[in-house]
C-alpha cells in the first residue's frame, strides 16, 4: 500500500510539472532568442503596471480589512452580525463580471452619467478605464481576504495580554498598536499574500477595464496564436511572484486561517466603546458595502429587468446544462483535490522536509499562474502525449486541480497539524489497519479542514473562466462561460441572470467555508 501511494504521489508531482515543462520549452527559448525584448519599453511598462496594481490593491485591501476587523471584533458596533455577513459577499462575485458591472455603473454613459445628466448637469465624468478603475474594482473584491484572516487572528489573540496592557495604563489604541497588532502580524501578511496572488493572476477585471498587465498580455498573445510569446510573458510573471510564493510557503499561510492553540475566551472580551464615533464607523462601513455589494447587485437586477424574455426563454438561452456542468465540475474537482491533499499529507513524512517543501512549492506555483497558462500547458500536454483526453472532462478537471489544489491543501494540513498523531498512533497500537484508521479515525478528525478545502475549491472552480474556455469539451458551457459570452455580445440581461445564478450557487458554500473555522475553535475548546 505504501509503495502504491508513493507511485501515485510521483504521478501527481509530474502532473504539477506540466505547466513548467510547457513554459520552459516555449518560453525560455523565446526569452533567450529576443533578450533585448526584456528591456524594451513594452516589457518594462508591463512589469511596472503589474507591480503598481499588485502593491496598490494589496495595501488598500489590507488597510480596509484591518479597519473592518477592528470594528466588528473589538468594538461595540451595532448590527455587527449583519455587517459581518454583508462584508464577505464580494467574495462570490467573479472579477470578470464585476469589471463589466463597474463599467456599466461608473463608466461613460453608465448609470452615474445618466443620473448626473438627469439633474441638468452636462459634461464628462472621470475616465474609469486603466489603473484607477482596476484598482478600485479589485480592492472592492479583495478586501474580504484581509478581513477574514484578520478577524480570525483577533479571535485567537490571548486577551489576557490586552488586560495586562490596560493595567499598565495603555489606552485602547495604544494597546491595539503595541499588543494586538504584533500578535496578528501573521494573519495580516496572510491576507496580503492572498490579495497579491489574486491581483497578480487576475484576468477578468483588468481585461474589462483595459489595464495592461501581464495576464492581459498573455491572453492577447494567445489570441494571436503567439504561444512562445505567451509562455515568455508567463515566465516573467512567475519570476515576479517568486518573493510572494517564497514567503507564503515558509509561513504556511496560503488560503488557510491561522488557528491558535490557545483560542481566547470570547465571552470575556471587553469591547471598545465607540460612543460619539458610532455614526462615523457605521457610515464608513455603509460606504464600503455600498461600493462592494449594494451597487453590484443593483446593477445585476437592473440588467435582468431589461430583458424582454420570459423566465423560460431566459433559462433556455442560458441552458440548464451550464448549471449542471458548473455544479458537477466544481464538485468533482473539490473531491479530487481533497483526495490528493490527504494522500500527500499522510504519506510524505514530516521528517522528509525537503521532499514535502519541494512538492508544496510546485503546488503553490500552480495557484499563482494565471488560469490561461495552466490551460495552454494542458492543451500542449494532451495534444502531444495523451490526445484521447484532449477536450474532455478529464483534462478539464486536471487543469482545475493543478490550479486550485493549494486552496484545499492549506486547510487540510492545518487540521492535520492541529490534531497531531496521537489518535492515529493509538488506533495503530490497537491493531487497526491503515484503511480502517483512515476511515474511522483520520477523516472524522480532519473533517473541518476537509470540508473547508472542498468548499474553497468548489467556489473557485465555479467562478473560473480561462481554464474552462480553453480546456472544456466542444459545446460545453458553465455559468462562467455563459456570462462571458453574453457580455462579449453585449447581451447584458442574460449575463445578469447567469451571474445571479452563479452567485446563488456559491454564496452558501462561501458562508460555510468561512464558518468552518468556528467549528475548529470549538473542537479545540472541547479537546481541552
Amino acid at each position: 500500500m505504501f509503495a502504491i501511494n508513493r507511485i501515485l504521489i510521483f504521478f501527481i508531482f509530474i502532473l504539477f510539472c506540466v505547466p513548467f515543462i510547457f513554459l520552459f520549452e516555449f518560453g525560455v527559448t523565446e526569452i533567450f532568442n529576443s533578450i533585448e525584448n526584456l528591456f524594451s519599453i513594452n516589457y518594462l511598462n508591463l512589469i511596472t503596471n503589474t507591480l503598481i496594481l499588485v502593491v496598490s490593491v494589496t495595501v488598500t485591501s489590507s488597510i480596509i480589512g484591518l479597519f473592518l476587523s477592528w470594528a466588528t471584533e473589538m468594538c461595540d458596533l451595532k448590527y455587527k452580525k449583519i455587517w459581518r455577513i454583508l462584508l464577505i459577499i464580494p467574495l462570490v462575485i467573479p472579477s470578470y463580471f464585476a469589471g463589466y458591472i463597474f463599467i456599466l455603473f461608473y463608466g461613460p454613459k453608465g448609470e452615474i452619467f445618466d443620473f448626473i445628466n438627469s439633474l441638468g448637469f452636462t459634461g464628462n465624468i472621470p475616465n474609469i478605464y486603466g489603473f484607477w478603475g482596476a484598482w478600485v474594482c479589485l480592492s472592492s473584491l479583495c478586501y474580504p481576504y484581509a478581513y477574514l484572516n484578520l478577524s480570525a487572528g483577533l479571535k485567537s489573540v490571548d486577551r489576557k495580554l490586552e488586560d495586562a496592557s490596560r493595567v499598565l495604563g495603555y489606552n485602547h489604541f495604544k494597546t491595539f498598536y503595541k499588543i494586538i497588532l504584533p500578535n496578528i502580524k501573521t494573519s495580516f501578511f496572510a491576507g496580503g499574500v492572498l490579495i497579491a496572488l489574486y491581483t497578480l493572476s487576475d484576468f477578468g477585471a483588468v481585461s474589462a477595464l483595459q489595464y495592461n498587465t501581464f495576464t492581459l498580455a498573455i491572453y492577447t498573445k494567445f489570441r494571436s496564436f503567439d504561444l512562445n510569446g505567451a509562455a515568455a510573458s508567463s515566465i516573467i510573471l512567475v519570476l515576479i511572484s517568486i518573493p510572494i510564493i517564497y514567503y507564503a510557503i515558509n509561513m504556511s499561510i496560503i488560503n488557510s486561517s491561522r488557528i491558535s492553540q490557545r483560542p481566547s475566551n470570547l465571552s470575556n472580551i471587553k469591547l471598545f466603546d465607540l460612543k460619539k464615533y458610532q455614526p462615523l464607523v457605521q457610515f464608513i462601513l455603509f460606504i464600503i458595502v455600498l461600493i462592494s455589494f449594494i451597487i453590484p447587485f443593483i446593477m445585476i437586477f437592473t440588467l435582468i429587468s431589461r430583458t424582454n424574455l420570459g423566465i423560460y426563454e431566459t433559462f433556455s438561452v442560458i441552458k440548464y446544462s451550464s448549471i449542471y456542468n458548473t455544479i458537477i465540475g466544481s464538485s468533482l474537482t473539490g473531491i479530487l483535490c481533497v483526495i490528493i491533499s490527504l494522500l500527500v499529507i499522510l504519506n510524505l513524512s514530516k521528517k522528509n522536509t525537503i521532499l514535502r517543501y519541494f512538492f508544496e512549492s510546485v503546488m503553490h506555483f500552480g495557484f499563482t499562474l494565471p488560469g490561461i497558462v495552466i490551460a495552454l500547458s494542458f492543451v500542449y500536454f494532451s495534444i502531444n502525449y495523451m490526445f484521447p483526453i484532449y477536450q474532455t472532462w478529464v483534462i478539464l478537471i486536471l487543469g482545475y486541480t493543478v490550479l486550485f489544489l493549494s486552496t484545499a491543501y492549506g486547510p487540510i494540513v492545518t487540521s492535520v497539524n492541529l490534531i497531531g498523531d496521537r489518535y492515529i498512533n493509538a488506533s495503530k497500537s490497537l491493531g487497526k489497519g491503515p484503511i480502517n484508521t483512515l476511515i474511522n479515525i483520520s477523516i472524522p478528525l480532519y473533517r473541518p479542514g476537509i470540508i473547508k478545502g472542498f468548499l474553497n475549491v468548489f467556489i473557485l472552480t465555479a467562478k473560473e473562466l480561462p481554464v474552462t474556455l480553453i480546456l472544456a469539451p466542444l459545446n460545453f458551457n458553465t455559468l462562467s462561460t455563459v456570462i462571458w459570452d453574453n457580455l462579449e455580445e453585449a447581451n447584458f440581461s442574460t449575463a445578469g441572470v447567469a451571474g445571479l445564478l452563479l452567485i446563488i450557487i456559491i454564496i452558501i458554500p462561501t458562508y460555510l467555508s468561512i464558518h468552518i473555522d468556528d467549528i475548529k475553535i470549538k473542537f479545540i475548546n472541547r479537546k481541552k
